[in-house]
């Protein structure tokens, strides 16, 4: 099912609601579109992968205007149990967000080969430990790891450009999840893996000084998403 509306809160152009199955459980999410040029028939896609919370769809927001603003097309959805997805204590959710992959993929609009996965906190050990699940159905041209929570063997599992995210009181430390991954990523691999510290923020790269989602972590996510 689709439904075309407006999100005044994003540079969004247009959202597609997306009703899909997970795996025994029925899901919902969006794709949203950006503001482009009308001679643009496809868009990049940036894949959000969530974290363990109970947020829906909303916490997300932030990654998302990041992601519209540099021309991304981006899909989020209600995990099980959240928003208007519904709930289900048998299935994998580790399933679900591969239907969800697959679904974004599906897409008319969507350039397979220009696909980013954005995992936040537990999301990244979740892409982590399944990303062959992902790769089969598309391999990444980049991965985001905000939070990140793979050490530097762990991250290993991701061949993909890398971008690491990390607040600088977060309670794993930068200098091990942020600096010492990307040195054993590019290692490891020549796609090129970069980090950012964002100054007093915290592990959901909120800055307490504002509330917000940190200035310098978005900044640093739409420099990524431009330059890829």
């Amino acid at each position: 099912m689709i439904v075309n509306q407006i999100d005044e809160r994003v540079p969004v152009a247009h959202t597609e609601e997306l009703v899909f199955a997970g795996d025994g459980v029925r899901l919902d999410g969006q794709m949203d579109y950006p503001y482009v040029s009308a001679r643009q028939k496809t868009f990049p896609l940036m894949f959000i992968l969530h974290h363990a919370g109970c947020d829906d769809r909303e916490g997300y927001q932030d990654f998302a205007q990041a992601g519209l603003a540099s021309g991304y097309a981006v899909f989020r959805w209600d995990k099980r149990g959240t928003g208007r997805s519904g709930a289900g204590g048998a299935g994998s959710t580790t399933q679900d967000a591969v239907n969800a992959y697959e679904v974004a993929l599906e897409q008319a609009k969507i350039d397979r080969k220009r696909v980013v996965i954005l995992a936040q906190a537990a999301g990244t050990g979740l892409l982590g430990d399944s990303y062959g699940l992902f790769a089969r159905a598309q391999m990444p041209y980049g991965v985001v790891l905000a939070t990140n929570a793979l050490d530097e063997q762990a991250v290993l599992a991701i061949e993909s450009r890398l971008l690491v995210m990390m607040g600088e009181n977060d309670w794993r430390p930068w200098q091990k999840y942020g600096k010492a991954v990307c040195e054993s990523h590019n290692t490891a691999y020549k796609h090129g893996a970069y980090y950012y510290v964002a100054p007093y923020a915290d592990r959901m790269l909120k800055d307490p000084r504002t509330n917000e989602f940190h200035f310098g972590a978005n900044t640093a996510l739409q420099d990524w998403l431009q330059t890829i």
